[in-house]
Order: structure tokens, then C-alpha cells, then sequence
């Protein structure tokens, strides 16, 4: 009976420690994936964490919202944009009111109060490919965090280090007393 228990207390310790490598590993790729704006980025798809109410009734504080970017905006679309108002970097939805298109590369979009111009480098993707997760997005911040990160990551790293340091002592030191009693 002994034995079964130990075998299932093995068990979920290693199912355990596969849900946290498969969790510091996803942590450290969105990492990886930051683009300039701190929004991690694959492929065509950003995960935007939102971190206030600014955006409701779409989509709330702590949601973890998935948009795929697209060339094929229309007027009257709404769309995912980085607002970099004084020096601040925010991730802003806004209404399409006109599209210019700049020396066949660059696309300008007017948003909502017509005074709001966005270039096409400063455009996420429409809201009508978004999909999100509710509350998501805050558990995703705080392990994306220095201190989640650091928690996450480095400390049970530098844990397993020194676990390990601790258990090549104790095979010298035990192989030294089995060499002295020869």
C-alpha cells in the first residue's frame, strides 16, 4: 500500500513540475516576443493584456485579448491601435473615419474625432478578429512582471542550482569516508 502511494505522490509531482516548465517556458517565449510597445508579438498575432477600463463595454480590465493584424481595413471599422501620446505607450481602440494612403507604402488612418491621425506602423489589427480571455490578462501581467518573472523563473532556478551543488558535496563527501574506511 506503501508503495502505491509513493508511486501516486511521484506522480503528481512530475505532472506538477510539467505545468511548471510548460508555464515558465510559455512566460519566457512572450518575453522573447516583445515588440517595441512591450506587447508580445507571433507571428501576425498580439496578445494585448488590458490593464484598465478604457476599453469597455468590449472588453475589460485583466482580459487577455488576442488580435490578428490585417491590411484590409474599411472605413468604419474599429481597430486595435498603439497610442503614443506624450511619450506614453497605450494600446486604444478607435473607430476607422478615413484611410490615406502616403507614397504607395504608408497608410494613414483617421480615428474617430477626425483630428486622431495613425500610421499604418502604429496599427495592431481590427476588432473584428479579436478574441479574448477574461482575466487572463492579469495573471499573464504579473508572471510577465520583473517580479513574477523573477519569482517564476530565477528563484526556483537558483533553487534547483544550489539543490544540486548540495547533492555533488554530499557524493564527494561520501565518497571520501568510503575511501578512508578502505
Amino acid at each position: 500500500m506503501g508503495g502505491m502511494r509513493l508511486k501516486m505522490k511521484k506522480f503528481f509531482l512530475n505532472i506538477i513540475f510539467i505545468i511548471y516548465l510548460i508555464i515558465a517556458i510559455f512566460v519566457t517565449v512572450c518575453l522573447l516576443s516583445y515588440n517595441d510597445y512591450k506587447i508580445t508579438v507571433f507571428g501576425s498575432t498580439s496578445l494585448i493584456i488590458v490593464s484598465d477600463n478604457k476599453m469597455q463595454p468590449d472588453y475589460n480590465k485583466g482580459d487577455l485579448v488576442f488580435v490578428e493584424s490585417s491590411d484590409e481595413i474599411e472605413v468604419g471599422e474599429k481597430i486595435f491601435y498603439y497610442n503614443t501620446y506624450n511619450e506614453q505607450i497605450k494600446v486604444n481602440i478607435g473607430t476607422v473615419t478615413e484611410i490615406t494612403e502616403e507614397n504607395n507604402s504608408k497608410i494613414i488612418y483617421t480615428i474617430d474625432d477626425g483630428e486622431h491621425l495613425i500610421s499604418s506602423e502604429f496599427m495592431i489589427g481590427p476588432v473584428s478578429t479579436a478574441s479574448s480571455i477574461q482575466k487572463v490578462g492579469t495573471v499573464l501581467g504579473i508572471l510577465e512582471s520583473k517580479w513574477g518573472f523573477l519569482f517564476l523563473i530565477v528563484l526556483p532556478a537558483l533553487l534547483a542550482f544550489v539543490n544540486q551543488i548540495m547533492v555533488v558535496v554530499a557524493g564527494i563527501k561520501e565518497a571520501r569516508k568510503i575511501e578512508n574506511e578502505e
